[in-house]
């Protein structure tokens, strides 16, 4: 029969036990997921924002009056957007998750280092009368 005192780390629970792990793995694929996915979403979320801008300009014009939209030179002044600069890029998801990821994994490793050690004998302590 082993004896379990032999191997501290035999006490240790699995690593999938730890939530920390699991927001670690959350952060991860939907880090990997959002880079996967983030050329199809600049095009379609470019198209949508300058759908919003004629939108804006539509409504521009109708409060300021027909006539003098009509004067040239009298469009708006706001270029297309590029796909480099969206109204709602996906750089805060990144940093948000990549932020998530690092202190997941920070409390992760100190969870795992704490219950890896072994437990450290402390003396009884004698009562004084």
């Amino acid at each position: 029969m082993p004896n379990s005192s032999l191997h501290p780390s035999d006490n240790v629970p699995a690593l999938t036990d730890s939530p920390w792990f699991w927001v670690m793995m959350f952060c991860a694929v939907g880090s990997g997921l959002v880079l996967v996915m983030s050329p199809k979403y600049a095009k379609r979320q470019g198209r949508l924002e300058l759908q919003y801008q004629a939108h804006q300009e539509k409504a521009r014009r109708q409060f300021e009056g027909e006539a003098k939209a009509r004067e040239p030179g009298a469009e708006g002044n706001t270029a297309p957007p590029t796909m480099d600069e969206l109204i709602i890029p996906l750089g805060p998801l990144l940093t948000a998750f990549g932020l998530l990821f690092t202190v997941s994994a920070v409390q992760l490793w100190r969870t795992r280092r704490g219950l890896a050690r072994p437990p450290t004998d402390i003396p009884a302590r004698e009562d004084q009368t």
